[in-house]
């Protein structure tokens, strides 16, 4: 076998590998919707994203020279699997992004409008009657007003500070650094700082995911690897500082996901703990790393924290506790997802590989 050959048969052997790889997360993605009763329109979405990149590798493979013709019919048969579920996937992400449209605060906020249509409702048929029954009270005919475990403003609240102290972080290593991926990290900082309840544990709901939040975004900046990595990116690609309407899209969704998996917390209700410590567990088996194209030293400290935070849910001794931290594992996994989902992280991640 010439050098030439083996070269191509070692290649081969890489890029069936890697369909090995995307064939077993297709079905953990799979069994974990099952399990999980709903699907992640972000893990769809990244799932898509690293489908596509490996049928364009595969394709690459079957006009290699020196592939001999029955290997390249098998290639062009995954080539084709591929991209029918590729075509299916994008449908999938779609059904799933409408279903998460509706979590429970837009429930509870329908039926808020429904009371005040019913109550609009009663006086204006209380006009119509005589002035004599309007003034007859009614004991108990008062309605009853629905209590919100949590809601959403549009201005976050820096109730602990670290906005600003992330923001001015951000501002300031903006200058040798490129931080679109640490501002992405405190766009979701922001975002968990705009829901507001009175329930007595919305500061731990807000400051647990918030301090780890804070301590992926300084990483980023101040250690290694992400310090060089982001200064050499600085190098090659014009700054970035903003995220984009899709990225912020799926940092919502995210943080949405997680007040509705801390709601039982926030009404002080009764809490299925181990279900929830599962369910994380099965978040975290499908953390997203990617394809080979990718920097994964970043990726890897990610899924640290990711892990550190389900230790902390297994561990912790109050309930509430370990909710919140399993629900910040899921919060965490759902976002590198999204991270692989959207294509300018994706590429800055595969220009930071060496």
């Amino acid at each position: 076998m010439s050098d030439d050959s083996s070269y191509h048969s070692d290649d081969l052997i890489d890029r069936l590998l890697l369909i090995v790889t995307l064939n077993s997360t297709l079905i953990h993605f799979l069994l974990s919707s099952q399990v999980e009763e709903s699907i992640d329109p972000d893990r769809v979405d990244s799932l898509t994203q690293g489908l596509l990149r490996t049928r364009k590798w595969m394709e690459e493979a079957t006009t290699m020279k020196g592939v001999p013709p029955s290997t390249q019919n098998i290639l062009s048969l995954i080539v084709k699997r591929l991209a029918q579920i590729e075509s299916l996937l994008p449908k999938l992400s779609n059904k799933a992004k409408e279903a998460e449209r509706t979590p429970t605060h837009e429930i509870l906020s329908f039926l808020d409008s429904g009371q005040e249509a019913g109550a609009a409702q009663a006086r204006t048929s209380a006009h119509s009657q005589s002035p004599e029954m309007d003034l007859v009270p009614l004991v108990g005919d008062e309605p009853v007003k629905t209590m919100e475990p949590y809601r959403k403003v549009d201005v976050e609240d820096d109730q602990f500070g670290l906005i600003g102290q992330t923001q001015r972080l951000v501002q300031q290593y903006s200058q040798r650094c490129h931080v679109l991926l640490p501002t992405f990290w405190l766009e979701v900082l922001r975002e968990v700082h705009k829901y507001r309840s009175d329930s007595p544990y919305i500061g731990d709901v807000i400051e647990l995911p918030s301090r780890i939040l804070v301590k992926i975004t300084k990483g980023l900046l101040t250690e290694a690897p992400g310090a060089r990595l982001l200064q050499d990116l600085m190098k090659d690609r014009q700054q970035e500082s903003y995220a984009s309407g899709s990225e912020m899209e799926r940092i919502e969704r995210a943080v949405a996901k997680y007040f509705a998996g801390v709601e039982g917390v926030l009404k002080e209700g009764k809490l299925n703990v181990q279900e929830k410590i599962l369910e994380a567990q099965t978040a975290f088996d499908g953390f997203g790393w990617g394809g080979p194209e990718l920097e994964k030293r970043l990726i890897k400290r990610l899924n640290q924290e990711c892990e550190e935070a389900l230790h902390n849910a297994e561990s912790a001794t109050d309930e509430a506790r370990q909710v919140i931290y399993a629900e910040v594992t899921k919060m965490l996994c759902k976002l590198q997802h999204a991270i692989l989902a959207e294509p300018r992280l994706q590429e800055i991640l595969a220009q930071m590989k060496p």
